[in-house]
C-alpha cells in the first residue's frame, strides 16, 4: 500500500457522497414541485367508505377556486353538502356541511401523482375516520 493513499480516496468519497446527497434531495423534491402546480379545480368522481362501515359509497364532486379558497359542492345520491378547502403544498385541507341537516365533517386529502386526491374523513363528534379517492374527469 502506498503512504497517504487513503487520505487521497477521501475527497472523492466525499464528492461521491455529495453527489448523492443531491441527487437524492432532487428526486424527493420532484413530488413536491408537482404538488406545487398541482391545481385542484375541476370536477371528481369519488369512491369512499364511510366511517366505521364496510360497504363503499359513490360520488361527484366539483371544485372551484375562489380567491386562495376552494368551493366544492359534493353530490352523492340525492344528497348535497357544501364545502370550503385551503391547499398547502400536497395537501388539501376541508370542511364540509349538509345545508339540510347541518351535518358537517372534516377533511384532509394529498395529491396522488396521477392527479387524483386521496384522503381521510371525520363527521363532527365521530372516533374513527372514513376514507376517500377522487379521480379526476376527463
Amino acid at each position: 500500500m502506498i503512504a497517504g493513499s487513503k487520505t487521497r480516496n477521501r475527497p472523492k468519497r466525499r464528492l461521491v457522497a455529495l453527489a448523492a446527497g443531491i441527487a437524492l434531495s432532487l428526486a424527493a423534491a420532484m413530488p413536491a414541485a408537482r404538488a406545487l402546480d398541482f391545481d385542484a379545480t375541476g370536477d371528481y368522481t369519488v369512491r369512499g367508505q364511510n366511517p366505521g362501515e364496510s360497504g363503499t359509497y359513490g360520488a361527484e364532486i366539483s371544485v372551484k377556486l375562489v380567491g386562495e379558497v376552494y368551493h366544492l359542492e359534493w353530490t352523492s345520491g340525492g344528497q348535497k353538502s357544501l364545502g370550503v378547502g385551503l391547499r398547502l403544498g400536497d395537501t388539501l385541507a376541508v370542511t364540509w356541511q349538509d345545508p339540510e341537516t347541518k351535518e358537517s365533517a372534516i377533511a384532509v386529502y394529498i395529491v396522488m401523482p396521477d392527479g387524483g386526491l386521496k384522503g381521510r374523513w371525520a363527521p363532527f363528534g365521530a372516533d374513527v375516520a372514513g376514507t376517500e379517492d377522487w379521480t379526476r374527469k376527463p
